[in-house]
């Protein structure tokens, strides 16, 4: 609460003398949490789809940072190392309700170099270090535990091709205050679970996307998602056979061409192993801001935090430069 509480705080305190619309633009994230981002939760999908025969890009990097131990009973787990997911969505409609969404991704997982970063920072705001004081700095390991039965441990770096989703839209309601917008997305396992850079098993998704101007300069937006989840090969026997997920935000025009955006990110539980931290029900948010140019590019970024502390990454970095065609 302390850390939402200094977030809110600073963004209020920006929100004044805005003086041209906004646009309603979710950050292309969601939780990226080592064990939540192989499973088949949507990230945000349009609300209002693309014009007739366009096509949206967009090239999206989530840089990650978790460290987080746990022990109960005979059990224990820890978390701990960095994950870069590279993303390229592409977006096309054909028609005037219909749309295709797909993203290419590439997983890298490694030991990483912020854990010294994130401390300080912590450090200078007061805020909790968690397990961080735990463990080692810079170090991979992942691994979990029951009894003297290891069901998972990695400690080398992997990367790869990571699941691909393919989501097709239809258009609920278009007007020029809101948009609201139906997706049904595959996820093929086109990844690895001994790499983690997929669940092994085909997941479904069902999504309902909004946006709405709430006035000139504001604009708010959501989307809520439930997930099947095939049977997978990443801890079989504690994976849960259903997901929800759900997010929200605003965004504000705070100066021409630039947008400030937040948002919050919430799913429930992917595993069922009694450890909070490691079966991934979380609530994230995402802050920052979004600067498009005359010739329709947009940057965006974005820093993620753990408002459920050790839930979900202690930090995420998000950076992602958009155009349509």
């Amino acid at each position: 609460m302390q850390r939402l509480r200094l977030y809110v705080a600073a963004f209020a305190a920006l929100a004044a003398g805005a003086n041209t619309a906004a646009r309603a633009e979710p950050f292309l994230t969601r939780n990226q949490h080592p064990v939540v981002a192989l499973y088949g939760l949507p990230a945000p999908l349009p609300a209002r789809l693309p014009a007739t025969g366009s096509t949206q890009l967009a090239g999206v990097v989530n840089w990650s940072n978790f460290a987080v131990t746990g022990t109960a009973g005979e059990s224990s787990f820890t978390l701990d190392g960095e994950v870069i997911d590279t993303r390229l969505h592409v977006g096309h409609s054909f028609g005037e309700r219909w749309a295709v969404h797909g993203e290419l991704a590439y997983r890298s997982l490694s030991e990483g170099s912020l854990d010294g970063v994130i401390e300080d920072w912590h450090d200078f705001f007061s805020l909790p270090n968690g397990s961080r004081t735990q463990l080692p700095q810079d170090q991979l390991l992942l691994s979990y535990q029951v009894g003297a039965a290891p069901l998972l441990y990695v400690d080398e770096g992997t990367s790869g091709v990571a699941d691909i989703p393919v989501a097709i839209g239809y258009a609920l309601h278009a007007s020029e205050a809101a948009a609201v917008s139906a997706w049904l997305t595959v996820k093929a396992p086109t990844g690895k679970a001994d790499d983690l850079t997929g669940s092994g098993a085909v997941d479904v998704a069902a999504s309902v996307a909004a946006e709405r101007k709430l006035a000139e300069h504001w604009d708010v937006f959501g989307q809520a998602n439930v997930a099947w989840l095939g049977d997978g090969d990443f801890l079989p026997d504690a994976q849960e056979s259903y997901a929800w997920s759900a997010m929200a935000g605003v965004s504000w025009n705070a100066w021409r061409t630039l947008d400030l955006t937040v948002q919050f990110d919430a799913n429930s539980a992917v595993l069922d192993t009694g450890f909070d931290e490691l079966d991934g029900d979380a609530i994230v948010l995402t802050f920052g801001g979004s600067y498009r140019t005359t010739s329709a590019w947009q940057f965006d970024f974005g820093v993620s935090e753990d408002i459920d502390v050790d839930a979900s990454p202690d930090v995420v970095f998000n950076l992602g430069v958009r155009h349509g065609f």
